[in-house]
C-alpha cells in the first residue's frame, strides 16, 4: 500500500516571503501598518504553498512531515514526499501502543526499513523533508507559490501556469523520480 501524507509542522511566519509577495501585489510602502494586512497575505502564502506542494510532491520550505500507511512487499518503502533530507523516526502499531523500528533512507528518498516488520503492519513515519529556507526552493516553485497566492487574492485564473511551472517536479508515474 502506498504511504500518504498525514501532515506536517507548521510553517514559521518568518520563514514565509511576506515581502516578496507584497511586492509582486505592488502593494505600498507600509502595507504591515494596515490591520490584518500581513496575517491575510500570510494565509495566502500558506495556502499557495500547501497547494503546489500538494500538486508537486514536493516540500519546499524544509520541516518535518508525518507519513503513514501499510507496509508492503519487500523492505523498501517510497515516501510521498520529495526532498528527504533525514528520517526522524519509524514507528508500527504494537498491542502496547507504538513500537520504534529501525530503517534507513536509501539514494532514492525512499526508507529501507530493518528487520522484522511484517506485511501489512501500519507504519507512522516521521522525515525532514524540503529544500532548505526559502531561498533555497527551486525558482519555479517560488514563481509558482508567489503567482498562486496573488491569484487566490485577486481570483484570477493561473492553473495552466502553475500546473508549468510545477511539471518539472512532479513524480514520474512509472520509473520513479526525476
Amino acid at each position: 500500500m502506498a504511504m500518504t501524507v498525514q501532515g506536517s509542522d507548521r510553517i514559521p511566519d518568518e520563514a514565509l516571503p511576506v515581502a516578496q509577495l507584497a511586492a509582486r501585489m505592488r502593494l505600498a510602502d507600509g502595507y504591515e501598518a494596515i490591520p490584518g494586512e500581513g496575517d491575510r497575505l500570510r494565509l495566502l502564502l500558506a495556502a499557495a504553498i500547501a497547494t503546489v506542494e500538494r500538486r508537486s510532491g514536493r516540500v519546499t520550505i524544509a520541516r518535518d512531515v508525518t507519513v503513514a500507511g501499510e507496509r508492503g512487499e519487500g523492505r523498501r518503502i517510497a515516501l510521498p514526499v520529495a526532498p528527504v533530507q533525514m528520517l526522524r523516526v519509524i514507528e508500527m502499531a504494537g498491542e502496547g501502543g507504538p513500537v520504534t523500528v529501525g530503517g534507513t533512507l536509501d539514494t532514492q528518498g525512499g526508507i529501507v526499513l530493518s528487520d522484522g516488520v511484517r506485511q501489512g503492519v501500519p507504519l507512522r513515519i516521521v522525515v525532514r523533508a524540503g529544500y532548505g529556507d526559502w531561498e533555497m526552493v527551486p525558482g519555479e516553485l517560488r514563481q509558482a507559490v508567489l503567482m498562486l497566492a496573488e491569484a487566490l487574492d485577486t481570483g484570477e485564473p493561473v492553473g495552466a501556469a502553475v500546473d508549468a511551472l510545477i511539471a518539472p517536479f512532479r513524480d514520474v508515474r512509472i520509473g520513479g523520480r526525476r
